[in-house]
């Protein structure tokens, strides 16, 4: 049954988790949900679409999933329900599966002739699953990946949490080095400096070594003096 005062979407903007919400049925609900002009994509056989900015792209908004057997889209979207020839509400059904299809956030990386895509948890985001912020308290802080300037080359590099080593990317568009590269990917991924130095570290010479503790770091991601204050006070 379609309902005409709201729609039932999963909506899904660049670096937040996808949701389930209702959207006034309305020409302009639906373009300020979007942020302008608004244009379909029917990428399934199942009688959903996604609703995007028609001028996402051209205008520069950033990339913010990519669709399976489609393409990435530009800014933000919602996936709804078609009947006859206008849109209509999900069922709970469908709304929780393509919550799900969409639910990580993803950073889009230029990566050898292409662009790579690296799908992330934040416990900051609203919608955060309690779990992401359970699993990475078991750890000490420590995030499921960040990126650093590899020490020798200083080069842009990607880090996993409890692997060894790490993956060279190319250096980001609009960085002039990879420190200042690094730090700015850090920063959407909401990963702070001390906890990239202390996954630096983990990844280098062992998980399991304290230096692979974010608390050992300041706030530039520099190790604290052993007769700093905070440093005393965590000894005691």
């Amino acid at each position: 049954m379609c309902l005409k005062e709201k729609l039932k979407v999963v909506m899904v903007e660049p670096g937040r988790y996808a949701r389930i919400t209702e959207l006034e049925d309305t020409l302009k609900a639906k373009q300020k949900a979007v942020g302008g002009l608004i244009t379909c994509a029917y990428p399934w056989e199942e009688r959903v679409c996604i609703v995007a900015n028609d001028e996402g792209l051209i205008n520069g908004m950033p990339l913010n999933r990519y669709v399976e057997d489609y393409q990435p889209i530009s800014g933000p979207f919602f996936v709804c329900g078609i009947a006859e020839d206008d849109f209509c509400s999900l069922t709970d059904e469908q709304a929780e599966r393509y919550r799900k299809m969409f639910e990580k956030p993803e950073l889009f990386l230029r990566y050898r002739d292409g662009v790579t895509r690296v799908q992330h948890d934040d416990p900051h985001l609203p919608g955060a699953p309690q779990e992401v912020a359970e699993r990475i308290k078991q750890r000490g802080g420590l995030p499921d990946l960040c990126f650093a300037a590899a020490p020798s080359t200083g080069t842009v590099v990607m880090l996993r949490y409890g692997e060894a080593g790490f993956y060279p990317i190319p250096l980001q568009p609009g960085y002039k080095t990879g420190a200042e590269c690094a730090d700015a990917l850090n920063e959407r991924l909401g990963v702070s400096k001390a906890q990239a130095s202390a996954m630096l570290f983990g990844s280098l010479c062992g998980w399991d070594t304290p230096g692979a503790d974010p608390v050992r770091y300041g706030a530039d991601g520099k190790p604290i003096p052993p007769n700093h204050p905070k440093k005393q006070q965590e000894e005691r």
